[in-house]
């Protein structure tokens, strides 16, 4: 056998980059992959020095929480598999079952998910419905707590919530939590079942049926009685982007009595291995106990109050995220040209622009979605403000996804200076304690587009 052979066949679940289905980018090809637990800071030191060895040391912490590795070769893309394969590090495999990086440590959340995940998990495992199910089919198993979920997309989503003492999972279908459709509520003896079940309609669907295309009758006709009716209105509060930010809210939180968590993040999901390596480095010195990619492109970091506190000193003097109120949390941004092949703008340069012109705007109410070509992959769903790039330059979206029909087209120097008289706009307009989401909105789309196109004077 050759040692350098792929350790699993090159599949169709390449449209969503694995580890062992890597997907060609402007870069070269890309690998993904997931976890089930932390890592040591040691381990993910190991990852960037495979960054840099096999590819071209740039590493993407997506917004699911995945380490994506950049720039690979087809021979370097199959060696990365084998040395990250030997380090032994808890790899999610198969369908993407998610829960919250804390899950389990944090006293705040309601229940905690994981026993969930694990059935659901194996029980797929043993169906084989990975090989069955879309390429991207998603599964979040929600507990609640400090580390927001409800921003993400899931096909099928089970939210934590007390009830008279007892503790029921909202089983909620399609889009993020807040536009899912809520189809009622499951016992925990039940949840995991239903899910499985549900996950066994969409593939006898076939391969392009997704949570979307489940609705009421379809959750209750396969979950039969175990699915209990709960008013359509109820929705749980979240700590997801949506909240202005009107103080330093650094991303520093006590778990419990022995145990806090640093959240760390690269600037738009993206960090170079030697940076990695430094802050890796920085959390061994300290103590601290582990760091999982997470939600976000967040880094959580675990560790004693100290060592979390003087490793967010660190990243602050090496330009990383620790705050929520920094501008740049506010902006989805995808890697962009030359790195990805689809994109026609470098997104990243304009998102940096963004973030300094626009900052006062970026208050975290709304998110501003930058993405090089129509896909939208760095944000899915709608964005208030969305613009994607064209051969001509850019489109520009209100309230709409990356690949909706534009409301305006720009050149890339009207993107520009539209950004800024937007942010003029926003200085002139602003009523005390009104958000940039509510002051959008009141403008209206004709005023925006208005100021984004202004001709030059």
């Amino acid at each position: 056998m050759n040692p350098l052979a792929p350790v699993q066949p090159f599949s169709r679940r390449g449209v969503c980059p694995a580890l062992s289905a890597p997907m060609q980018t402007g870069d070269g090809l890309l690998s993904r992959v997931a976890f089930t637990a932390s890592l040591s800071p040691s381990d993910l030191d190991r990852l960037g020095d495979l960054a840099r060895r096999h590819g071209n040391g740039l590493l993407d912490v997506t917004a699911r929480g995945s380490l994506q590795f950049r720039g690979l070769t087809a021979k370097s893309a199959i060696e990365l598999e084998h040395d990250v394969l030997a380090l032994q590090l808890p790899l999610r495999q198969g369908l993407a079952v998610e829960a919250p990086p804390l899950a389990g440590m944090d006293d705040s959340e309601v229940a905690n998910p994981a026993p969930i995940l694990e059935l659901i998990s194996h029980k797929a495992r043993l169906l084989g419905l990975d090989t069955k199910l879309a390429a991207k089919m998603s599964v979040i198993v929600d507990g609640g707590g400090l580390a927001p979920m409800g921003g993400l997309l899931a096909d099928i989503r089970l939210k934590a919530v007390q009830r008279d003492g007892d503790v029921l999972w909202l089983l909620m279908l399609g889009g993020t939590e807040e536009k899912a459709l809520l189809a009622g509520a499951l016992r925990t003896e039940d949840a995991a079942d239903c899910v499985i079940d549900l996950l066994n309609h969409l593939a006898e669907r076939g391969p392009d049926a997704r949570g979307r295309d489940l609705d009421i009758a379809i959750a209750r006709g396969v979950c039969g009685d175990r699915l209990m009716p709960i008013a359509s209105d109820v929705r749980v509060p979240t700590r997801d982007v949506g909240v202005p930010k009107q103080t330093d809210q650094r991303r520093l939180w006590t778990l419990n009595d022995r145990l806090c968590v640093a959240v760390i993040a690269p600037a738009f999901g993206q960090i170079s291995s030697e940076a990695l390596s430094a802050l890796c480095k920085i959390a061994v010195d300290l103590g601290v106990q582990s760091i999982r990619p997470g939600p976000a492109h967040g880094l959580y970091a675990l560790g004693r109050h100290h060592a979390c506190a003087e490793l967010m000193v660190y990243a602050k003097t090496a330009g990383l995220i620790i705050s929520d109120n920094d501008p740049r949390t506010a902006i989805a941004v995808c890697a962009g040209a030359p790195s990805c092949a689809s994109a026609y703008a470098p997104v990243r340069a304009l998102a940096e622009f963004a973030a300094k012109e626009c900052g006062a705007m970026l208050d975290g109410s709304f998110t501003l979605h930058l993405s090089g070509c129509g896909k939208g992959c760095a944000h899915p769903a709608s964005a208030l403000l969305a613009f994607s790039g064209t051969s001509e330059g850019f489109s520009f979206g209100y309230q709409a996804k990356a690949s909706a029909l534009p409301d305006a087209q720009l050149t890339i120097d009207q993107q520009k200076s539209g950004l800024s008289r937007l942010a003029r706009l926003y200085e002139k307009e602003h009523k005390p304690g009104e958000n940039a989401r509510s002051l959008l909105v009141r403008l209206g789309r004709d005023k925006i587009v208005a100021a984004l196109r202004q001709d030059e004077t």
